[in-house]
């Protein structure tokens, strides 16, 4: 797999999500962005649910698995698999495992007794820890590779806006604007989330010759 190709394959997994979620959320009635989860597109009896759970969420997740790989490797100066290469390989895969294992609604909340529900949340944070971790060794290797100086910066703001993003999701219900709005509040997790992928691709696609250049010189 080259660099370029793990940086389109970031780019069309930011696009092809969120197309998927306000196309399937306005073919859903009274499905609102402001109150509704994400994952109650593909709950069990949702409208469309298998068709969301492919498209919007296991489709997705490999190719942000694929992303997360090819730019591990490329910035690492050797080009081997270091443990961000695990982190961001396992992000991807636990964002697809929350489509393969979805929830179950009762009365329009997460019944947590099901084995499904606790499935889904295991794999939403087998997603989001291993991804907000890599965003802080991104920023170390970042440093020792000379193709990526011009990113480091970029790399530190992402870093600390993951952390936001992970904890909002947490401190949601305690915040007085985002209180009644859980929707709202996940939009912008994942908005961040995937703004981190996309503009990680971006520069991947962007600094793919001086990645080359520098391993040749290694």
């Amino acid at each position: 797999m080259t660099e370029r190709v793990a940086g389109v394959a970031g780019i069309v997994a930011v696009v092809m999500f969120w197309t998927a979620l306000f196309g399937f959320a306005a073919a859903s009635p009274g499905y609102s962005h402001f109150h509704k989860a994400i994952s109650e597109l593909g709950a069990f009896g949702a409208p469309h649910a298998l068709a969301w759970n492919l498209i919007g969420f296991i489709t997705p997740g490999l190719l942000l698995a694929t992303c997360g790989a090819g730019l591990a490797r490329a910035i690492e100066i050797s080009g081997r698999k270091t443990a961000v290469y695990w982190l961001l390989v396992m992000s991807g895969v636990g964002f697809a495992g929350t489509g393969l294992i979805p929830a179950e609604m009762r009365h329009g909340s997460p019944f947590m007794q099901s084995p499904f529900t606790v499935g889904h949340v295991v794999m939403t944070l087998f997603s989001g820890i291993p991804w907000t971790i890599a965003a802080f060794l991104v920023v170390g290797q970042v440093k020792q590779n000379p193709a990526w100086q011009r990113s480091r910066r970029v790399s530190i703001i992402l870093a600390v806006v993951c952390v936001a993003g992970f904890a909002l999701n947490i401190l949601a219900p305690g915040l007085p604007v985002l209180a009644h709005r859980p929707g709202l509040a996940q939009r912008i997790s994942f908005g961040i989330y995937f703004a981190w992928f996309l503009i990680m691709a971006v520069h991947l696609l962007a600094v793919v010759p001086r990645t080359r250049q520098v391993r040749a010189a290694a």
